[in-house]
């Protein structure tokens, strides 16, 4: 067996690319990789991958186009060391006996941290309180309190693996938790402990609420002008998820308002100029498009991908395979 890593970028290499994964993936194929720091085209891709029987990729990795597939009559695995694997496959390459799997569990875990992370830099006021600190004020513990997350009411926008996990890490909290999806049953809600609603219930009633659904035609603009209206005053609004399924506009027109807190970790364009309204509003915290930085969790995401690789080869069942529905499921980027 002959495995392609074809990640070219050396930083890229250093986080997700660990010693343990290398070492069980030689244990069962050789390995060749692409030239590092280079660039590594579908050109470059369909004249090599002929000799290989399965292939890693990452961010930045090249597109198996049609040219390519064409080409790879050995392929049999494309293990995609990162979440969507929209950038690099489309749907033509399920007419092919090719098995695709994805680190989305990683990026998850890392995604949902990022998330109580945010939750917990709203409801205590943290970046009021930094800065009144800066300028010399003390708090005044007989006069104030913060929301925190005790005893609050959650509502989760998205169900998914990086709901789930949120759903877990906020189990300590005492909370009531709302859920909002289209593909949660009653009985996967019973088990997660949380309530099945809609999303004006959810809006109306919750004291944080969370994004978690992928970008597709029917999600785009999920929250506009009359959903954020319906935001409770005090409340917390916070995506990590992507940014068009907020209005950018309507969302700005109701934080001048003051009457809740936006904690964003996407937005509509990226780099975010510095300029940009959202930077200046003191109720909104951004943060560049950090929720997937974990470390741990990065340097799991090759060795994730090989590891599916290894129960393929032993015909077991694997853990990040993507199947054609849920291709048409996924973000497109």
């Amino acid at each position: 067996m002959r495995t392609l890593i074809a990640i070219a970028n050396p930083d890229l290499r250093k986080l997700v690319i660990s010693e343990r994964a290398i070492a069980a993936l030689t244990e069962v194929s050789e390995i060749d990789w692409v030239p590092v720091g280079e660039s590594y085209t579908s050109e470059d891709l369909a004249r090599d991958i002929p000799a290989y029987d399965a292939c890693i990729t990452s961010w930045r990795s090249p597109k198996f186009t049609q040219e390519v597939l064409e080409k790879a009559e050995r392929l049999k695995f494309i293990g995609h060391a990162a979440g969507t694997v929209i950038p690099i496959v489309d749907e033509s390459v399920f007419q092919k006996p090719v098995t695709i799997v994805n680190a989305n569990s990683a990026l998850s875990k890392s995604t949902a941290e990022g998330t109580v992370m945010m939750m917990m830099l709203a409801a205590w006021n943290c970046i009021p309180y930094i800065k009144s600190l800066q300028e010399g004020k003390w708090s005044q513990s007989s006069q104030e309190a913060v929301m925190g997350l005790s005893g609050t009411t959650v509502g989760l926008i998205g169900y998914g693996e990086i709901s789930s996990e949120v759903i877990r890490l906020l189990a300590p909290y005492q909370m009531k938790i709302l859920l909002h999806s289209r593909y949660c049953t009653e009985e996967a809600a019973a088990a997660l402990g949380v309530q099945l609603c809609g999303l004006d219930e959810l809006l109306q009633q919750s004291d944080i609420i969370s994004l978690h659904s992928t970008l597709t035609s029917s999600s785009s603009g999920i929250l506009g002008a009359r959903e954020l209206s319906m935001i409770r005053d005090g409340a917390v609004l916070i995506n990590t998820a992507r940014a068009p399924l907020i209005d950018e506009q309507a969302l700005i027109d109701e934080l001048r308002k003051g009457r809740f807190t936006a904690a964003l970790d996407v937005f509509h364009q990226e780099p975010l100029g510095k300029d940009h309204e959202l930077l200046r509003l003191s109720n909104v915290i951004c943060t560049p498009h950090i929720a997937g930085f974990n470390r741990h969790w990065r340097s799991q995401q090759v060795e994730m991908v090989v590891q599916d690789l290894l129960r393929l080869l032993k015909g077991e069942p694997l853990h990040g395979e993507i199947t054609l529905d849920k291709y048409r499921r996924l973000t497109p980027r």
